[in-house]
């Protein structure tokens, strides 16, 4: 490196005593940072990074390769921050202009106005952005780059500077070079009281771990065919980490991490049923499941309570499909049970007949108590048949709940099946009709063999214009045999649920549960 540039860092660290003389002896006040005002809500970043760049100084490390998501993490960093002043971002690979067009939150959370907004008639090559604290450095020289970082601690300009990447100014250095000016560079930080964040597009790189106090590493890998990004927290230095791992998502251009998912999330409370009939508008539940008007040109499709994933599906479940909702062996039933309650809840609310089985699969008296609990002027409780010998003596109404055991006897589990879904049918010959029964009760069909050899031959499910099948036990030879149309699948990734279609494929998806009305609420974020 030129000795000039060497010297700018030793003069800097000479004056750092006159700067604080001129503060009157709080260097901090030079770089008071006003809180964001917004009302927008913080993106999310796992609690232990959010606690670790909220200290006064600190050197952070974000590595990972090209696509990872670096630049949206360190975006993300300073609105959760709330600073939209005093900071200097330094950008090797992408121009200002460039940055607000991929993350269009970015000029509105930053109070830029785009001037092709006030004249429409310009073209997007006069389009500006009044961006003084984004600098594009994609043609600058490492003397001229590191000048321009060392002004801005040598004023105290910016308690945050984000050098990204690193790579791109460390690459034209000597190995000797490099580290001594990243050992000055921290040094003069500490003393500046500054912030620095390094986006670095190697991995394997680690001539700079020793040095800052904070790594973080963004990676994508596969959990059973399902791509999930992952944060993992190396080095945050006096922050205890209780979790290491983070899944998160780019959806949108923003980065949103996911904890842990809480089982008591999943849980209604039965007392609560009854007790509070109106704990929420027909409406506000309509809002909150999701639903959304019927599209004439998907009438070849039943819509779930999932806006998400009825667009990856091209437009819902196919009438006379078989979906095979299968989960981990690790998966509570309530998750599943709960899952399903959703998409039933929106059925009965459509006007379909619904008919539960027997299974030990799902949790049949949660689901029951969720649907009272959603019950509306437009839910038609009534239509929803659980056949099971499992549930307690209080039925959701006297005629939805029937005891199949006599039936089961006499038909035969196929035979009761088939029997269930003709009455049905005959009660409601123009409503779509909804068939559910266990991975076990398909098993029993398929081992007595009654109409083929074929494991859930559709013709034992004709009557029904949409059938589900679950199961939570591991694959094995027997699916081979299985005649699905749709195959999801929901698993525990870093101890957050992921839901993803395995047939036909689609990106991931992370179960989130809301209890704002005091009862869970499903929803469904894309993984991206």
């Amino acid at each position: 490196m030129p000795l000039r540039t060497k010297r700018i860092f030793i003069t800097a660290i000479e004056d750092h005593t006159t700067l604080e003389k001129g503060a009157g002896g709080f260097p901090n006040r030079l770089y008071e940072n006003k809180a964001n005002n917004s009302k927008n809500p913080i993106m999310q970043i796992p609690n232990e990074l959010l606690q670790f760049v909220r200290r006064d100084t600190y050197s952070l490390l974000v590595k990972g390769d090209a696509g990872a998501g670096k630049t949206t993490l360190s975006l993300t960093i300073l609105r959760a921050l709330r600073i939209t002043t005093n900071f200097f971002y330094i950008s090797t690979r992408l121009s200002p202009k460039q940055l607000f067009i991929y993350y269009p939150w970015l000029g509105k959370y930053m109070n830029i106005v785009n001037q092709a907004e006030m004249a429409p008639q310009a073209s997007t090559q006069r389009t500006s952005y009044n961006a003084p604290s984004f600098e594009d450095a994609r043609l600058d020289e490492p003397e001229s780059l590191f000048e321009r970082i060392t002004n801005q601690l040598m004023d105290v300009k910016s308690p945050i500077i984000i050098i990204d990447s690193w790579d791109a100014v460390a690459s034209f250095m000597d190995k000797e070079a490099r580290l001594n000016n990243e050992r000055v560079l921290q040094t003069w930080r500490e003393r500046a009281g500054a912030k620095l964040i390094f986006i670095s597009e190697n991995p394997n790189d680690t001539t700079l771990d020793f040095l800052v106090d904070g790594i973080v590493n963004l990676s994508q890998n596969l959990y059973s065919g399902a791509r999930i990004r992952e944060l993992t927290l190396t080095k945050l230095r006096g922050i205890r980490i209780n979790k290491f791992c983070y899944i998160f998502s780019l959806n949108n251009g923003t980065f949103k991490s996911y904890g842990v998912s809480d089982p008591s999330g999943f849980m209604i409370n039965r007392r609560s049923i009854g007790n509070q009939p109106n704990i929420a508008s027909p409406n506000g539940v309509r809002r909150n499941l999701q639903t959304y008007k019927s599209d004439p040109t998907k009438l070849n499709y039943i819509r779930s309570s999932y806006k998400n994933l009825d667009a990856a599906l091209g437009g819902g479940f196919p009438t006379k499909s078989i979906v095979f909702l299968h989960a981990h062996p690790e998966v509570s039933i309530k998750v599943l049970s709960l899952f399903l309650a959703c998409i039933i809840s929106k059925m009965l609310e459509d006007g379909s007949p619904v008919i539960i089985h027997d299974t030990r699969e799902i949790d049949a008296e949660l689901i029951r108590g969720y649907v009272q609990t959603h019950s509306s002027s437009e839910t038609k409780t009534d239509m929803l048949r659980i056949f099971s010998q499992f549930l307690p003596d209080e039925p959701l109404q006297e005629k939805s709940v029937l005891r199949s055991q006599k039936s089961r006897e006499t038909l035969g589990l196929p035979g009761s099946i088939r029997n269930a879904l003709e009455k049905t049918r005959r009660n409601y010959p123009d409503r779509l009709l909804v068939n559910i029964l266990g991975l076990r009760a398909c098993r029993d069909i398929w081992e007595y063999g009654e109409q083929s050899n074929s494991f859930g031959r559709r013709n034992d499910f004709g009557q029904a214009d949409l059938t589900f099948i679950i199961g939570t036990q591991a694959f094995n030879d027997e699916s081979k045999v299985f005649d699905f149309d749709i195959h999801l699948y929901i698993q525990h990734v870093r101890g957050t649920l992921v839901m993803h279609s395995i047939v036909p494929e689609t990106h991931s998806y992370a179960i989130v549960v809301e209890r704002a009305f005091g009862y869970p609420i499903v929803k469904l974020e894309p993984l991206l």
